[in-house]
């Protein structure tokens, strides 16, 4: 194909999305209402998504000393917990601290009575130590056990499990979602350009009696359904950054309360961009090309029934 044929079949597919703008409308509104649903699917999995880490980011490990434990074994340990993979942050807890903020929880008589009885401090020194991946809770618990100078650990096992299933069973359902909403996309955007063709099949099968080939009749129906997966996705992500400001304006003072904090659209918005173009462009073309295949084959068949 030269570069003039190529050029004019561009300007054709170019053409052809205008010529048949109702159905290029209508092309356009179905593909993008899928992407609207898609993008939907895939804020309400973000958002999941990021407070499952704010959680997980609380979920912290508490690792006590023995009495014995010089200041040298203390920072020795400090160095040795800050080299693990799979820790995020290592807060040095004095007993004396320790100890006032647990008096600061008692009854002024019962604070009084424990500090009158023993000027002694009854907690050890610890190590607060937020564990970066719940995958690898286990592990990285067995780390600290392994440490030297360590009396006790005290952590939180079944709620890290419970949280490890929360963010697997949600990812596994998010990634269904979003397979099927897809298949449906794809399963409608075919349908509406099968429409498209079949009413300019007597155009199709005019240009193969005059000796087009497949690829020459072919090409602007790829330069359309580009276009419209384009067109679609740009469209697209804007419903759904307005549904999704909307939604984040009316329920804002209920996250807030809640103590929750909604994912910044603008942070997946180029990312969010190039999957719905790259979605569009693929049901688009993919459609066009798999509906053609059916009046390729006819050789002119609609106008000797004309």
């Amino acid at each position: 194909m030269t570069g003039s044929s190529l050029k004019y079949l561009t300007k054709e597919g170019f053409r052809n999305v205008w010529t048949n703008r109702m159905m290029s409308i209508a092309s356009i509104c179905v593909l993008m209402s899928c992407l609207v649903l898609i993008g939907s699917a895939a804020l309400v999995f973000l958002n999941i998504d990021s407070l499952l880490s704010r959680i997980e980011e609380e979920n912290v490990v508490m690792v006590y000393l023995k009495e014995d434990a010089t200041d040298d074994d203390i920072a020795k340990m400090e160095t040795e917990i800050e080299s693990m993979d799979n820790i995020s942050d290592v807060e040095f807890v004095p007993k004396e601290d320790a100890w006032e903020e647990q008096l600061e929880t008692m009854e002024e008589a019962q604070a009084k009575f424990f500090t009158e009885i023993s000027s002694d401090i009854p907690l050890p020194d610890a190590y607060k130590v937020t564990v970066k991946d719940l995958d690898l809770f286990d592990g990285t618990i067995k780390e600290l056990e392994a440490l030297d100078n360590v009396d006790t650990i005290r952590q939180n096992q079944d709620l890290a499990q419970k949280l490890v299933t929360i963010r697997q069973g949600v990812s596994i359902i998010s990634i269904v979602i979003v397979a099927v909403l897809f298949a449906i996309s794809l399963f409608i955007i075919s349908n509406t350009i099968r429409l498209t063709v079949y009413s300019r099949r007597l155009e199709i099968s005019i240009m193969k009696s005059v000796g087009a080939t497949n690829s020459f009749v072919r090409f602007p129906f790829v330069i359309e359904g580009m276009i419209l997966g384009v067109v679609s996705g740009v469209v697209g992500l804007g419903v759904v950054w307005g549904l999704y400001e909307l939604a984040i304006t009316q329920f804002g003072d209920l996250l807030s309360s809640l103590g929750l904090k909604a994912v910044v659209f603008t942070d997946y918005a180029l990312l969010m961009l190039g999957l719905f173009v790259a979605i569009g462009i693929i049901c688009g073309v993919g459609g066009s090309l798999t509906t053609m295949r059916k009046y390729l084959n006819k050789e002119g068949s609609e106008i000797s029934g004309v």
